[in-house]
């Protein structure tokens, strides 16, 4: 069997082309995004965790602070001042130390002995408060730790300036913003008493163990197609090549020739084969009562395709049921269409092969074959090849009952020429036996075809069998086989022409006139 092209157009093949490029492409890009993002959350916890590291260090410093500080609440702030301003010259990141007496700060190390209100219920969990200022500078942000005692609290405060130089202290440009509570500040100092819009929808939040407060840090935007290729440029380069070889490679492959069974089931939905009619005549009279149904493959590029070079491979892959089908579909709608012209009882016969016998869709396509005649008008034959070896199992023998009993007849195509013949003559009910033109081709020639020829026909009229010859050509064989043969079919009474052709040309009346000069010349059937 020839090769031809698996794809037509171009269109199709440059649409996968692209498919199969851009598939790679979006995939595997979509992989590197989502490792970028994974990328950009590691780097962003281990930012958040570095910096809530370095502010617990802080507040071990104002802790230790307050620790100091504790034993001089409910003395006078004179004794108290000389610690309290040591503390703040010694102890790390602390700016001031307080002592307060229910809600009033009475002693601070800046000023001594005052009288400043504050609340306790300000502070979260009663230990910290992030502010926006306080009285010596209302718009500096500090932090306050405070520790509870019995005789009243001590407050530490750490400046805001300690506060950004901790939330900057990262490898990574990347925002990064303490909270306290109800209370926020950024990496610029900017200080927030509600929850601020987030630089980046992909932060990640970092809870201290010790201290009630949260570190979130995130890139300021979400993971970009630019942010993409300054991290994975080369992996980006990568799948750009590797998408692109791919795609030469279908691209080439879709231009190659396909195998046949590959083109047969892409021909077989481009719906490529097509029902061809040879009429089938009386022995006697020469007179159209059928037509045997061939199939024809109308390739697009290489036109009408014989079916010797189509039909094993469809039998081999079970395309032939499909296709058959098709064909059979295709003549029912047009034969019904016109089945006023037919004469009653006009055979149409279509050949089966041992694919067409392993499930019970040849059944239900002859039904519905049928079912769009008239009862009586058409007679429907199946002509069984012997190219596979068709089994007499259960399910095939209860196959051919139910054609039976549904009115379908059964012929045995080519006989004589198979190993087979004279078992499916013992194992199925059989109508007519169809003499290979092999054996007809010679007659007049050779006397041993016409013995052959001769017992076939004693055969058939033993076993009660209508007999057809086939492949008639000359007017010589037609003479001969007159009265022996029920039917006659060749070249001699008209060649295979589509079922529309067929239609209009010889329904129109029920004589078949020999070989005219307008019929296409087309391959044997």
């Amino acid at each position: 069997m020839r090769y031809f092209s698996g794809v037509d157009t171009v269109r199709p093949r440059v649409l996968i082309t692209l498919l199969v490029f851009a598939l790679p492409m979006l995939f595997g890009s979509w992989a590197l995004l989502v490792r970028y993002r994974a990328d950009l959350q590691w780097e962003s916890r281990q930012a958040a965790t570095h910096t809530l590291g370095l502010m617990e260090t802080m507040l071990a410093h104002a802790e230790e602070a307050n620790g100091q500080a504790l034993p001089f609440l409910g003395k006078p702030c004179a004794t108290a001042m000389p610690t309290l301003r040591a503390l703040v010259a010694m102890v790390p990141f602390v700016r001031s130390v307080n002592l307060s007496e229910g809600n009033r700060v009475y002693c601070t190390s800046q000023f001594g002995l005052r009288e400043i209100p504050y609340t306790a219920d300000q502070y979260s969990q009663g230990r910290l408060r992030l502010m926006a200022g306080n009285l010596v500078r209302q718009q500096h942000p500090i932090l306050s730790v405070r520790a509870v005692s019995p005789q009243g609290a001590v407050m530490t405060l750490i400046d805001g300036d300690y506060l950004n130089f901790m939330l900057n202290l990262n490898q990574r440009a990347m925002p990064v913003m303490l909270r306290v509570g109800d209370c926020w500040l950024d990496d610029q100092g900017h200080f927030f008493a509600a929850e601020p819009l987030l630089a980046s929808q992909d932060h990640v939040r970092i809870q201290s163990a010790a201290y009630p407060l949260s570190i979130y840090a995130g890139y300021a935007s979400s993971p970009t197609l630019m942010g993409l290729w300054q991290h994975h440029g080369f992996g980006l380069w990568l799948l750009s090549g590797f998408s692109a070889s791919f795609a030469c490679i279908m691209w080439w492959l879709l231009g190659r020739p396909r195998s046949p069974i590959h083109e047969l089931a892409r021909a077989l939905q481009a719906r490529e084969f097509v029902p061809f009619l040879q009429p089938l005549v009386a022995s006697d009279s020469e007179q159209l009562v059928g037509a045997e149904v061939l199939m024809r493959w109308q390739h697009p590029d290489a036109g009408l395709i014989r079916p010797d070079l189509f039909i094993p491979q469809a039998e081999a892959s079970g395309l032939i049921v499909p296709m058959t089908d098709l064909i059979m579909t295709e003549v029912g709608e047009v034969l019904a269409a016109r089945q006023a012209c037919l004469p009653d009882g006009f055979h149409i016969s279509f050949n089966i092969s041992a694919a067409h016998c392993r499930d019970d869709r040849l059944l239900r396509e002859c039904r519905a074959f049928l079912a769009r005649f008239t009862p009586g008008k058409v007679v429907l034959v199946l002509e069984l090849t012997e190219r596979d070896l068709l089994v007499a199992d259960p399910h095939t023998l209860s196959l051919f009952r139910q054609l039976d009993a549904l009115g379908v007849q059964l012929a045995m195509d080519d006989f004589g020429t198979g190993h087979s013949s004279l078992v499916y003559l013992q194992q199925f009910h059989v109508d007519y036996l169809k003499i290979d033109k092999s054996f007809i081709g010679r007659i007049g020639t050779e006397s041993l075809s016409e013995h052959i020829v001769d017992n076939v026909i004693d055969l058939g009229g033993r076993l009660g069998l209508a007999l057809v010859a086939e492949g008639i050509e000359t007017r010589l064989q037609a003479d001969y086989l007159k009265g022996k043969v029920t039917y006659l079919q060749g070249y001699l009474f008209g060649r295979p022409v589509p079922v529309r052709q067929f239609c209009d040309e010889r329904l129109t009346g029920n004589s078949v006139s020999a070989i005219d000069a307008e019929g296409t010349l087309l391959a044997p059937a």
